[in-house]
């Protein structure tokens, strides 16, 4: 019983960091798609769940997440969204609008 415990809490870990390294890889590449603007700040970048009506409709076998941006151009404040997705290894994003 013990052992089924330890394989069970190995198998959790594993879960957690491969979602963490999925989430890290995906706001990279999401940052890395927001715009070149001269004086663009990118002030912070967050993961969140995708929404129960895009999942109604997708078709990846993939779970997507959402990446929001938050940025300042200009002086003016923006969060920018994209949806992403890690295929073989590599995260895969595009612009959401909201």
């Amino acid at each position: 019983m013990l052992i089924k415990i330890a394989v069970a809490a190995s198998l959790t870990l594993v879960a957690t960091a491969s979602r963490a390294e999925n989430n890290e890889a995906c706001i990279l590449k999401a940052t890395e798609t927001v715009p070149r603007v001269s004086g663009l700040v990118i002030k912070k970048a967050r993961t969140r769940p995708v929404p129960p009506s895009i999942l109604a409709t997708w078709q990846g076998q993939a779970r997507p997440i959402i990446v929001d941006v938050d940025i300042v151009a200009t002086g003016v404040e923006e969060t920018q969204s994209y949806i992403c997705v890690m295929t073989k290894g590599s995260a895969h994003v595009r612009r959401v609008m909201s």
